[in-house]
């Protein structure tokens, strides 16, 4: 298997990096269903997929497909085991979240932060640096988890689309 396959950089977030110093808490309150668009960079690669993502609490499935519904990837999971499987529904891959991701990424993505990052706000219990609001008083940034996310395009209260920096890499949502 293709160790950088555009679709499972999806999983994300989503958003990348090393291991957290302090553990992730899951969110009990998250439920919350998204589609959208996604962008990512690094080094001299780039790519773009769409996604349909449904969280309920620390539970999580995301559906990743580029042009014309082709490549059709699938993660699920919570935050200890994540499957994933192609568009054909044959299991690739299942284990702890984090040997998952580095195994088919190169790195491991806070997937426990998405929810809460996704809403732009940021993760409780996790230091907190570099916040900038709006003059309405919504955050429109912050740095976490050593990532610097932007939050913009905002329509009832929640941005629609988040950029996420961290290293070498640049994800974009839309949602």
């Amino acid at each position: 298997m293709n160790r950088f396959n555009p679709f499972f950089l999806m999983a994300f977030f989503v958003l990348a990096g090393c291991a957290t110093k302090a553990p992730l808490a899951p969110l009990e309150d998250a439920r919350f269903e998204i589609s959208g668009k996604l962008g990512v960079r690094w080094a001299d690669e780039r790519f773009s997929a769409r996604f349909r993502w449904r969280q309920e609490a620390s539970a999580y499935d995301i559906e990743l497909w580029g042009p014309l519904g082709q490549g059709r990837t699938f993660l699920a999971g919570d935050d200890r085991l994540m499957e994933v499987r192609n568009g054909g529904g044959e299991l690739l891959d299942v284990g702890p979240v984090r040997e998952v991701m580095l195994r088919h990424l190169g790195w491991y993505l806070p997937l426990a932060a998405m929810p809460r990052w996704i809403s732009g706000r940021p993760l409780a219990g996790q230091p907190l640096h570099a916040v900038e609001r709006a003059v309405e008083g919504h955050i429109t940034g912050f740095t976490q988890l050593d990532w610097r996310l932007q939050f913009d395009r905002f329509s009832d209260g929640r941005p629609r689309r988040i950029t996420a920096q961290r290293d070498e890499y640049w994800i974009r949502v839309v949602l």
